[in-house]
Order: structure tokens, then C-alpha cells, then sequence
């Protein structure tokens, strides 16, 4: 049983503790010294510590007081779980109207959020995680907010999907682009954590760990503590392996071969379990797909086309593109190969 998640237990604390972003460390370092801190815009691939960041900068700013003046917002929880989700989570119960909407009550949340007085500070922070999952017409009504309160609350948001947020939200913060760590960087990370932990991890151990992690910190941590609380056999790579999402093989393989076999219909109902029983997003579906092309036993002709479909939507999810039309155009493009061969 894992007692304490190794995700928050080496959650930075300071700037220093902040892993491979190290311009990014420096500018923010100095916006903090300077105590003129603009609202952010944190952009960048999942487990690169943009919300870590974020944490560290009230922490940075307010020391003792940080979580009286850090309030933070997973839009994807709010969008996805709805008022109910507002009528029983914390702070945000306090400000909900159930004679409202989901929008509305979202309004008058982060209106009266912001216009609360900081404590012992000019300005507070609200920090907004997955800043791609808000309704249009929701950043319609922060671009005003944020100018309102501009000089007792900063925001802070951060997405893996920038231009899933609006220009005018955008162009009204100091952007923040996060980079993918490099393996090198987690490889020594991993190495130092398996000592304090007393773990010995092989060299061998720690190369897979970071190659199925593909550059997220937060699940080679994961990924890392769970094959640290195997009883057979800690270093034993078939271990990770089982334990990462690549544990999804056989789905992805069913999702491949309905779609090669002009069954989209079935196809898509895979694509369904992917997304919301295994919990895998496009782009990690795309990147298992893309790794495992050319272990289905299929010829160099089919493997080109399907990399060079793989390619062309891994562009356009990266790119912000509506996700879900995005892999149902996978589905029936993958279809397309064996129609036209």
C-alpha cells in the first residue's frame, strides 16, 4: 500500500527544487523578487511542473500565509463535474447558488474569489489548471474580471492546449512555455529519489521507467513508486512495463485492427473505452499507436501509411484541434489504408 504518493512528496518546494526549466526558474525567480507579478500563462506538456510552479510562486511570495492567498481551480473539474461539483468542494461551496447555472455560478465565483481582500499582500493569486477546459462564453467573462481585479488578484493558468484559451485571456498575461524534461535530467532525478527512498534502482530499471513516462514526471514518479513496492523483484523491467500505460497494448491493438478491418463503427467504441475507462488522452493514444506501429506484423507499406496518419493528427491535437474529431478522423482514416490497397 503506498502511504504517501511520491508525486507530493517531492513536490518543489522553492525555485531550486524546480526540474530542468531553468530559464524559466530564473524569470520568475526575478518577478518575484521585484514583487510585481503579472498574470501568468503557463503552456507546455503534462508533467513538466506547471502546476508545481504555480505553487511554488505563492509559496515563494507569501511564505506562511501562501495557502490564504493560493486558491486553486481545475476548470476540467468544474466544466466535467458540474454544480455539483462546485455545491460540495471547497472554498468554491461557499459561493454556490443553486437557483443558478453551471455558467453563471461560475461567474459570480471567480468574481467574488477575486474581489476577496489578500492577507497581508497587495494581491492575492487564483490559479486555473486545465485552463483548455473552460466554456467560451466562461473566458469571455474572465477577460473582464481580470481587468477588474487586476490589482488584488493575479491569475495564473496553465494548459497543455493553448490555443484552446482565447487571445484576449492570453495577450493579457506574461507567457510561460514549459518544455518536455529532458531524459538525462529525469534519469538523475529518478536515480536520486531511489536513494533517498533506499531503493537501488538499476541503470536498465530507470531508462524504462523515463522511456514509457515520455517526458511527464508525474508518471515516472508514479510508475517509479509502484514498481519500488514490488515484493518479487523491484528491478525486474516486465514489472514497469505492466504497471505503465502500456499495460493498454491489447486495446490499442483491438483498436488498430478494427479500424484496418473497415469496422470504424467498433473501432470508435474502442476509441471510447481508451478515453474514459483507461483514462488515456489523444495525444497518449496516438504516441502508444505510433510505438507499437510496427510490432502488429504489418507491412512496411501499411506501417508508413498509418505513421504518416498518426503524424498528421499528433499535429493537430498538438495544435490544439478538437480532440475527439481528431481521433474519430484516425479511426476512419486508418479505415482508408486497406479501402485503397
Amino acid at each position: 500500500m503506498l502511504n504517501t504518493l511520491w508525486v507530493d512528496k517531492y513536490r518543489p518546494k522553492s525555485f531550486k527544487d524546480i526540474l530542468g526549466q531553468h530559464l524559466i526558474r530564473v524569470q520568475l525567480e526575478n518577478l518575484v523578487k521585484s514583487k510585481n507579478l503579472p498574470n501568468l500563462f503557463l503552456s507546455g506538456p503534462p508533467g513538466t511542473g506547471k502546476s508545481s510552479t504555480a505553487e511554488v510562486i505563492a509559496r515563494e511570495l507569501y511564505r506562511e500565509a501562501w495557502e490564504g492567498n493560493f486558491i486553486k481551480l481545475n476548470a476540467s473539474d468544474v466544466f466535467e463535474g458540474g454544480k455539483k461539483y462546485l455545491a460540495t468542494t471547497e472554498p468554491f461551496s461557499h459561493f454556490h447558488d443553486e437557483s443558478k447555472g453551471l455558467l453563471d455560478n461560475f461567474k459570480h465565483m471567480i468574481n467574488r474569489i477575486a474581489g476577496i481582500s489578500p492577507l497581508g499582500s497587495e494581491f492575492r493569486i487564483l490559479f486555473i489548471n486545465d485552463a483548455d477546459a473552460l466554456m467560451v462564453d466562461a473566458q469571455q467573462a474572465l477577460r473582464r474580471i481580470i481587468e477588474r481585479y487586476n490589482h488584488t488578484c493575479k491569475f495564473v493558468f496553465a494548459t497543455r492546449r493553448p490555443s484552446k484559451v482565447i487571445v484576449p485571456i492570453r495577450s493579457r498575461c506574461l507567457n510561460i512555455p514549459f518544455r518536455k524534461l529532458e531524459s538525462n535530467v529525469v534519469f538523475d532525478y529518478l536515480k536520486k529519489i531511489s536513494g533517498l527512498e533506499g531503493f537501488q534502482a538499476s541503470d536498465e530499471l530507470v531508462s524504462a521507467v523515463i522511456h514509457l513516462s515520455n517526458g511527464d514526471l508525474r508518471r515516472a514518479l508514479t510508475i517509479f513508486q509502484l514498481v519500488q513496492k514490488n515484493e518479487n523483484d523491484a528491478n525486474d523491467l516486465s514489472v514497469v512495463y505492466k504497471l505503465s500505460k502500456i499495460i493498454h497494448e491489447p486495446a490499442l491493438q483491438s483498436l488498430l485492427e478494427l479500424s484496418l478491418n473497415d469496422e470504424p463503427l467498433e473501432a470508435i467504441k474502442m476509441l471510447d473505452k481508451l478515453l474514459v475507462n483507461n483514462g488515456l488522452n489523444g495525444q497518449e493514444i496516438v504516441e502508444q499507436l505510433r510505438r507499437s506501429a510496427r510490432s502488429f506484423g504489418l507491412n512496411h507499406d501499411s506501417v508508413a501509411k498509418i505513421l504518416q496518419i498518426l503524424g498528421k493528427v499528433d499535429f493537430n491535437l498538438t495544435n490544439c484541434l478538437n480532440e475527439r474529431i481528431q481521433l474519430e478522423a484516425l479511426v476512419f482514416g486508418l479505415t482508408m489504408i486497406i479501402c485503397r490497397s
